[in-house]
């Protein structure tokens, strides 16, 4: 396993963000955020940079076993 080091800068504090997305992903998008945020729907540095790792690891394991199958597939032509 590597350790990587992640530097984060925060040039302006306290400060929300408005973000345009489909209905349907906002939906899960606001569940997702729920688990990460505080009960005023603030998220710390640390929390998002915590989601992010998370959400890009089932990124990657997802893709992983998405070729799994593909080769599987390919295979049993």
């Amino acid at each position: 396993m590597r350790e990587l080091e992640v530097h984060i800068t925060n040039k302006s504090l306290s400060k929300s963000y408005k973000i345009s997305i489909d209905d349907e992903f906002a939906v899960v998008f606001k569940k997702d955020l729920a688990l990460f945020s505080d009960k005023n729907g603030n998220i710390d540095a640390k929390d998002l940079l915590e989601a992010f790792v998370k959400k890009s690891y089932e990124q990657f394991i997802n893709a992983k076993e998405l070729n799994r199958l593909i080769k599987k597939i390919e295979e049993n032509r």
